[in-house]
């Protein structure tokens, strides 16, 4: 029985709902590090040959050994990119962890805590004055 191969605008839809998922976290952290799992696991999917993989590969097959581990956490087999029942089985298993990102980010949500002061919004004009500059601030604002 052949299974059909997902649409590229399919898997780009799916990227964006991923993402999307990722970035409605309150937790600094947790979004963080969920948008970066995402662009790394359908990277390490769409691109095999890319260095970058080869480290995403590598973490993916520590973490299917931890008893934790989803299933759907596997390491990916550049031999078998083009193959259409594995790349089906990669989008089953993205739209699977999409459901569940999306209620964690919900869960997050309603436990939401005060946020960092690297997400503030005056913190990226913030920076280390010298002694010199402090003191000329202090004279402009006199």
């Amino acid at each position: 029985m052949s299974v059909a191969a997902p649409t590229r605008e399919q898997l780009m839809a799916l990227y964006r709902a991923h993402l999307s998922a990722a970035r409605s976290f309150t937790s600094y952290n947790f979004r963080e590090y969920f948008v970066r799992r995402t662009r790394d696991l359908f990277r390490a999917r769409l691109y095999p040959s890319s260095e970058s993989t080869q480290h995403v590969n590598t973490s993916a097959e520590k973490l299917s050994n931890l008893s934790t581990a989803k299933q759907s956490v596997t390491g990916i087999d550049p031999a078998s990119v083009n193959s259409a029942e594995k790349l089906a089985q990669f989008y089953e298993d993205m739209q699977a962890e999409l459901r569940v990102l999306q209620r964690a980010a919900v869960t997050n949500m309603m436990y939401a805590g005060d946020r960092l002061i690297v997400e503030e919004a005056g913190a990226q004009a913030w920076s280390v004055r010298s002694h010199e500059e402090e003191q000329d601030a202090t004279h402009r604002d006199a």
